[in-house]
């Protein structure tokens, strides 16, 4: 079957964000080789924070018949399109292990998981460090003990740039927009938008009002949320790229990169 011509008036939001920002079965993975690395055991109950389409959850439910994922988001519509387009291309079994919580994410604490995630940076929207210390504050109650939380960062002098970056994907181009950036506070807007061949344009599809927090800021707020063996996960490099190759390991010393991401992790 010929796939559809991709425009601004057809397209779908959601489904764009998924191919061009996502990639959902590495990430579980990774959190599930890192949770084993850390702790010996395997990975079976797994929270989503700002969890959006859901797409890690239901990926995550795929790995092992006993995985179960709760995925906690404030938006209703977008959480019913995680149900209409994710949860129902799972099995009868998968649908059952996935739960999905309309609430605040700095509020919900049950059921106790064993891993929480908050990616792509979602947390940003948390700008003061009150307000941060109070959602890690509650992550850290709401893993069972010995449990990890994990959050992704980017940094770098890139990082507090006003530019724009195209990435070029089947049928459409993805548009990350730093938009705007105050040093005095750290705020940071940014957006996704994304074109189509036939010139068409869909702006503003996603819009962040951020603060841009640092590793170290991160890290201590970890620690004063009560939160054990605080550490970084850093990129390595490819040598023959001199890029990032996707691989993370455990360091305490990063590249001064112009542009990197990163994961903060800590143990409840």
């Amino acid at each position: 079957m010929k796939r559809r011509v991709l425009t601004a008036r057809n397209a779908d939001k959601h489904v764009l964000y998924q191919e061009s920002v996502q990639s959902p079965d590495g990430d579980v993975r990774f959190f599930s080789s890192h949770y084993r690395r850390s702790t010996g055991k395997p990975l079976r109950r797994f929270r989503e924070d700002f969890c959006g389409t859901a797409l890690l959850s239901c990926e995550f439910v795929k790995l092992h018949r006993e995985n179960r994922a709760v995925g906690v988001d404030m938006h209703p519509p977008t959480l019913a399109w995680a149900r209409k387009h994710n949860v129902s291309g799972l099995s009868e079994g998968q649908r059952e292990r996935v739960s999905l919580v309309r609430g605040e994410v700095q509020e919900v604490r049950s059921p106790r998981v064993d891993l929480i995630a908050a990616v792509n940076f979602s947390y940003w929207v948390f700008k003061t460090r009150k307000s941060l210390l109070g959602y890690f504050g509650n992550a850290r109650r709401s893993l069972a003990r010995g449990g990890l939380f994990l959050v992704d960062i980017y940094g770098g002098s890139e990082a507090v740039e006003e530019y724009e970056d195209r990435t070029r994907h089947k049928g459409f181009t993805y548009v990350w927009d730093q938009a705007r950036f105050n040093p005095l506070t750290y705020e940071i807007l940014c957006k996704i938008h994304f074109e189509f061949r036939d010139g068409s344009r869909l702006r503003n599809a996603f819009v962040y009002d951020w603060r841009l927090w640092t590793l170290p800021e991160v890290q201590e707020l970890f620690r004063e949320a009560g939160f054990r063996d605080v550490h970084v996960l850093w990129e390595s490099v490819d040598r023959k790229t001199n890029k990032g190759n996707g691989v993370y390991r455990r360091t305490q010393r990063g590249q001064d990169d112009p542009s990197y991401i990163s994961f903060v992790v800590g143990r409840a």
